[in-house]
């Protein structure tokens, strides 16, 4: 326990996808915190925590399968890294995310792979341009997205 009382931050590694069409739009998730509904939502990549004896690569393309049906073999390498700490369902998180980025053609997401916590915290998917990004008022991770996604790729 912290001198607070409450528990230390668990750590966490996770890789994360861009993945962009042949216009370059990013499809993200929105999801929110079903313990927590008053926090709002926010959009995110798809992407999740690595599993024990996994690569970030595999962990990668596990996570894009389940959260939007898309199947790849490769991924490239790692392109960016970004530490979060987070709270989400009542656990304090430290992360360190792995992102990989995917240009596949446009495609309509899935949810058949969905696992119960993303069937119970997202709800939706969408295609968004930088454009759009620059000017919602939504939350949006990884924070700095429009200007990697005008400035890198």
């Amino acid at each position: 326990m912290g001198v607070s009382g409450e528990a230390a931050p668990t750590a966490r590694a996770a890789a994360r996808v861009l993945v962009l069409d042949e216009r370059g739009h990013v499809l993200l998730l929105r999801g929110f915190d079903p313990t927590q509904p008053d926090r709002g939502s926010w959009w995110f990549t798809p992407g999740g925590g690595i599993d024990e004896g996994e690569s970030a690569a595999d962990a990668a393309r596990r996570e894009l399968a389940e959260e939007t049906g898309l199947r790849v073999v490769g991924l490239g390498p790692v392109r960016f890294e970004r530490h979060a700490t987070f709270e989400f369902e009542g656990v304090t998180y430290q992360q360190h995310e792995q992102y990989f980025v995917v240009r596949p053609a446009r495609f309509a997401p899935t949810r058949d792979g969905w696992t119960e916590v993303e069937r119970r915290s997202v709800l939706e998917h969408r295609w968004w341009s930088a454009d759009e990004l620059a000017t919602t008022d939504d939350i949006v991770y990884p924070e700095h997205l429009v200007q990697r996604l005008r400035d890198e790729f």
